[in-house]
């Protein structure tokens, strides 16, 4: 998977009421999953650095040249915005900017999953 621009609603945002993300940001399409096959969980990518109580991951120049971003950035893995696809209205386009390395992408699932089991996730589900 790589790197689409969505217009992503922060937890926080949802929690003040917001409906809709402010504006379109790159996001990762990580996870499709057997047991929602119509959805996709994206995850934002940031240029600010977040704090030390953020889950993520620093992103390498390599990697971002290979997903079209700017250096330096980090994918936000505490948080996603779960996505039907038949409903993918934010999306500013589906044409992706570029592609992580399959390498990149085991070691973000892997994050994923750990923050999942550790129960370090905060889902948005878009409609």
């Amino acid at each position: 998977m790589g790197s689409v621009r969505f217009y992503y609603l922060w937890s926080r945002q949802a929690s003040a009421g917001e409906e809709s993300g402010r504006k379109a940001r790159p996001v990762c399409a990580v996870v499709r999953t057997a047991a929602v096959p119509g959805a996709v969980f994206l995850f934002p990518i940031t240029l600010q650095s977040p704090g030390t109580e953020r889950l993520s991951l620093s992103i390498s120049q390599m990697e971002c040249r290979r997903a079209g971003l700017d250096f330096p950035c980090w994918i936000i893995l505490d948080e996603y915005n779960r996505v039907e696809l038949d409903k993918a209205f934010d999306f500013e386009t589906t044409t992706p900017i570029g592609s992580f390395s399959p390498a990149f992408l085991g070691i973000i699932a892997g994050a994923v999953k750990q923050a999942a089991a550790a129960r370090k996730l905060a889902g948005i589900a878009r409609s």
